[in-house]
């Protein structure tokens, strides 16, 4: 009688690696979370085309701030870097999750001054925006 210890141990290992199915594969790793930092790079307000790729993440944006307002409702502030909001990301400040922070007088401060902001990019309206929580994301820069 042969020995077909061999041919049978070739065929045990053989069919445990042809048995796994599609669904048994080890699920992919998470991807990261939506705040994640995208990179250390700085950008431009009106990168839009690069920002909008990049929205869901964290990035940093330094500019210059050119106007301040309001919505209707006085609900939500912001500080845009462009005559025409359009034509650049918006920073926007809920008011009621501000702590008393987000104040007009506050936000009139950093008209005409250079910041650089850190936050998520979203979108409103097809527009880009930088939801501040807290002040500290926004920094005065020389």
């Amino acid at each position: 009688m042969k020995n077909h210890l061999p041919a049978i141990a070739l065929l045990a290992v053989a069919l445990s690696t042809t048995s796994l199915r599609a669904d048994d594969k080890p699920a992919a790793p998470a991807t990261p979370a939506a705040t994640t930092p995208a990179t250390d790079k700085i950008y431009a307000p009106k990168d839009l085309t690069a920002l909008r790729a990049l929205k869901g993440q964290t990035v940093k944006i330094e500019g210059t701030i050119l106007k301040q307002g309001e919505s209707k409702t006085g609900a939500v502030r912001y500080l845009n870097f462009t005559e025409h909001y359009q034509e650049s990301i918006s920073i926007v400040f809920m008011v009621s999750k501000g702590a008393g922070d987000f104040t007009k007088e506050k936000l009139t401060n950093y008209v005409g001054k250079k910041v650089q902001v850190t936050g998520a990019v979203g979108e409103y309206n097809n527009n880009l925006q930088i939801e501040i929580h807290a002040l500290d994301q926004l920094k005065l820069v020389p």
